[in-house]
């Protein structure tokens, strides 16, 4: 490890803050250290003027919680780490694949080594190499027809979306029809008791349950609600 106290040499202009300068004094790899002093001296900047950059550099990829570099998703910043698991609007899909045991290997030492701090797990190391491969091929292919490709696969995504919950919510109001009617069909002393406490269960978890779905499970929960109060033995399943 080299011991640095970084002085500079001449006046830091690097920076476009106006803000109080302080000293520090911190310890770095040896290799790390070579390869400041080289690139300070091919700059012709200060060790200090290559520590801010750094530092400028580091902090400016944790700017946005997406991994656009700004309002515009067309901007792409070869030089920048793209880790993030969602865009700005809070969407993301989960991806499960297997890579080669010596690549894997390799992602590991990497982002144990610390020498990217923008790589803070394989994760990282894996949704940064994603993003940059796919806007390379993109202007690779340059005629717009991948823009296209991935403009049409977000809108089908969407509306596969769409029709997986309203299959999900018809499955969940299906089970509880069913499950409320075979509480109550034993028909023994316990099965009003039992079949109350269901529902009450099944009420106080309703709010997990996106609009206007959440209206017709309560709605299938207060049919069985009303015909227990009207004393009738068997409530249809029929919806």
């Amino acid at each position: 490890m080299a011991d640095l106290k970084p002085v500079p040499n001449r006046p830091d202009t690097s920076s476009t803050h106006s803000q109080r300068a302080t000293t520090t004094s911190f310890r770095i790899p040896v290799f790390w250290y070579d390869k400041v002093k080289e690139e300070a001296e091919r700059l012709d900047f200060s060790l200090s003027q290559i520590y801010l950059r750094a530092l400028t550099q580091y902090f400016g990829t944790f700017q946005d919680d997406s991994w656009e570099t700004s309002g515009d998703p067309e901007v792409y910043d070869p030089s920048r780490f793209y880790t993030h698991s969602q865009d700005k609007k809070g969407h993301g899909v989960s991806l499960r694949v297997k890579i080669p045991t010596p690549l894997a290997a390799e992602i590991s030492v990497l982002t144990q080594s610390g020498m990217v701090p923008a790589y803070r797990s394989p994760n990282d190391v894996v949704r940064d190499a994603i993003y940059h491969r796919v806007k390379q091929i993109a202007r690779m292919l340059d005629n717009g027809e991948l823009d296209t490709a991935v403009n049409m696969a977000m809108l089908m995504s969407d509306e596969m979306k769409i029709v997986s919950e309203a299959q999900e919510a018809e499955e969940l109001i299906d089970a509880l029809r069913t499950n409320a009617h075979a509480i109550y069909s034993r028909g023994d002393a316990g099965a009003v008791t039992r079949l109350k406490k269901y529902l009450a269960d099944r009420r106080d978890v309703a709010d997990s349950i996106q609009e206007p779905y959440r209206s017709d499970y309560l709605a299938a929960i207060e049919d069985y609600e009303k015909r227990i109060t009207a004393g009738k033995k068997k409530p249809s399943r029929k919806k």
